[in-house]
C-alpha cells in the first residue's frame, strides 16, 4: 500500500470486497490499509504538492457550468456513453429480433454542452448548496467533492452513441419541452405564481435527488438547502419561463 501511494499519490482509494464485507477478514485488511496509508503521509512529496490537497476539477459547482474545465465535461460525456453503451447492450439480450422499445430522458435542445436545460436547474441547486457554506452549515471542501450523475445530452449525442453500438435502428428521434413546475401544464411563456412554482420545483427535485444529498451533505441541511433552493427557482423564474428538454427516442433492434 505504501509504494501504490508513493507512485501515484491517490487522494482516495477505494477498497471492494466482494463477499462479506463485515467479516472479520476485511476488517483487519481495512485497518492494515488505514495503517499504511496513514504511514504514506509521513513519505517526503514533491515540492509544491500537499498531501492533502485534492484534485477537485469542478469546485464551487455540482453539474456543468460555465467555470466547469473542458476535462470535467469530457469525463461527463464518456460516463454517459459508457454507461448508454452498456444499457444498449443488455436490451438488446432481451428483445427479440425486430423488437422495438421506446426511450425518453431529460437532454438539451442544443449542441453546446455549457447550455443545456440543466444547467441552470443544477445551477440553482449550486448556488443553494454554496449558501449553506456561506452559513457555515456545509464545508466547502463537502461542495467542491460532490458533481451529480446525470448528463443531458443532445439528441446528436445520443444518436451517435446508438449507431456506433450498432445493435439498434434509430426509427424516430425528436425533443419536446416541459414545465419545470410539473404542476403547471401550460403552453405559454408566463409563470403565475413564481413563489409556489418555486416550491413545487424544490419538491419534484427534493423527491429525486435527496438521496444522493443526504448521503453526502447529511439529512440535518435538507429541509434548509430546499427551501433556499425554492427560492432561487422562484426568483429564476420571474425572470424568465424555463424548460426541461426530453428526449423521445423509438429503436428497433437488428
Amino acid at each position: 500500500m505504501e509504494e501504490i501511494c508513493s507512485a501515484v499519490l491517490p487522494p482516495k482509494l477505494v477498497v471492494a470486497d466482494l463477499s462479506c464485507s463485515s467479516g472479520e477478514n476485511t476488517l483487519i485488511f481495512v485497518s492494515q490499509v488505514i495503517n499504511a496509508m496513514s504511514d504514506s503521509q509521513q513519505m517526503e512529496l514533491p515540492d509544491g504538492l500537499d498531501v492533502n490537497t485534492k484534485p477537485y476539477l469542478n469546485k464551487g459547482n455540482i453539474y456543468i457550468a460555465k467555470t466547469t474545465p473542458l476535462s470535467m465535461v469530457k469525463l461527463y460525456q464518456e460516463l454517459f456513453e459508457t454507461d448508454l453503451s452498456l444499457f444498449l447492450k443488455l436490451r438488446h439480450v432481451e428483445l427479440i429480433s425486430g423488437g422495438q422499445m421506446v426511450l425518453t430522458f431529460l437532454g438539451r435542445k442544443n449542441e453546446d454542452v455549457y447550455r443545456g436545460d440543466l444547467n441552470h436547474l443544477c445551477g440553482l441547486l449550486a448556488q443553494s448548496v454554496q449558501s449553506l457554506v456561506h452559513k457555515g452549515l456545509v464545508q466547502e471542501e463537502k461542495l467542491d467533492a460532490f458533481n451529480l450523475p446525470i448528463y443531458g445530452p443532445s439528441v446528436d449525442e445520443v444518436k451517435a452513441v446508438v449507431r456506433k453500438s450498432e445493435l439498434f435502428d434509430i426509427n424516430s428521434a425528436k425533443l419536446f419541452e416541459s414545465n419545470w413546475d410539473p404542476c403547471d401544464d401550460s403552453a405559454d411563456h408566463v409563470v403565475q405564481d413564481s413563489l409556489q412554482s418555486g416550491l413545487n420545483v424544490a419538491k419534484s427535485i427534493r423527491a429525486v435527488m435527496e438521496p444522493l444529498f443526504a448521503s453526502h451533505f447529511g439529512g440535518a441541511v435538507l429541509d434548509e438547502l430546499f427551501r433556499e433552493y425554492a427560492r432561487n427557482v422562484a426568483k429564476h423564474l420571474q425572470r424568465e419561463k424555463t424548460m426541461y428538454s426530453v428526449i423521445v427516442m423509438f429503436l428497433q433492434r437488428r
